[in-house]
């Protein structure tokens, strides 16, 4: 399955958010999205999936309030 990263401008999140995130880490959700991972920069959230497809990955985030942009998701491929 594709693997995406996508990046938001960053806010703070709250406990009981990263809590729930971290539970459902490796656990595909309504929107076929599993998430793999969560990254901060002092600018950015990046979060680290694996989905159907991008438009997945952007309805998931939908759900919950953010709205990615042109260019803010991305399908990626490890190196190693």
């Amino acid at each position: 399955m594709p693997r995406f990263i996508d990046r938001h401008p960053f806010q703070p999140i709250p406990a009981e958010i990263i809590a729930q995130v971290k539970a459902n880490l490796g656990k595909p959700d309504q929107f076929g999205v599993t998430g793999i991972n969560m990254f901060t920069s002092k600018d950015y959230l990046m979060c680290y999936s694996e989905a159907p497809n991008a438009e997945s990955v952007h309805r998931e985030h939908a759900a919950i309030g953010i709205n990615l942009g042109p260019g803010d998701i991305q399908e990626v491929t490890s190196l190693v």
